[in-house]
């Protein structure tokens, strides 16, 4: 398995920290967006907080900024004005590996990638063991699926 590395455009803060104990709260203040290439704001503005274990829609026409909006919490991008908290913490004050390793991410385009469902299941985790990722697929109810395929995780 080949994996294409590039130096990331957003890094941790020298001081940033480990999360220890996530609750899952995230609350979105003054946030706006832009693209580096556009002048104009995907959105500008947006205070937003989801209480830990509320569910949210997230609903509008294609290209209004809903799943910008979403990727703004992992740090795929940096908002351009504002601050996005979890759990009260700003989240550039905390490490980035550590943050997207206590986030779950379900987009709506779906990409796969070379390799086998085995290698595209641990990308998501590329340390885990095959029993975690057997373990990861039933969680997401996808094992018998899995299984059912003419080489099951290796196909």
């Amino acid at each position: 398995m080949e994996i294409m590395e590039i130096q990331p455009d957003i890094v941790d803060k020298k001081d940033a920290i480990a999360l220890k104990e996530v609750k899952g709260e995230i609350e979105f203040k003054n946030i706006s967006f832009k693209y580096n290439d556009t002048k104009s704001d995907v959105f500008h503005n947006i205070n937003l907080k989801v209480g830990a274990g509320e569910y949210v829609a997230l609903v509008g026409p294609s290209g209004v900024g809903k799943t910008t909006l979403c990727s703004l919490i992992p740090r795929f991008y940096e908002a351009a004005d504002g601050d996005i908290l979890l759990d009260g913490k700003d989240i550039k004050d905390i490490k980035l590996r550590s943050l997207r390793k206590n986030i779950g991410i379900v987009q709506q385009d779906v990409y796969l990638f070379a390799g086998s469902v085995m290698d595209n299941i641990r990308y998501g985790k590329l340390e885990a063991t095959d029993e975690e990722i057997i373990e990861a697929a039933k969680n997401a109810n996808a094992h018998e699926f899995i299984m059912e395929l003419p080489d099951g995780y290796n196909t």
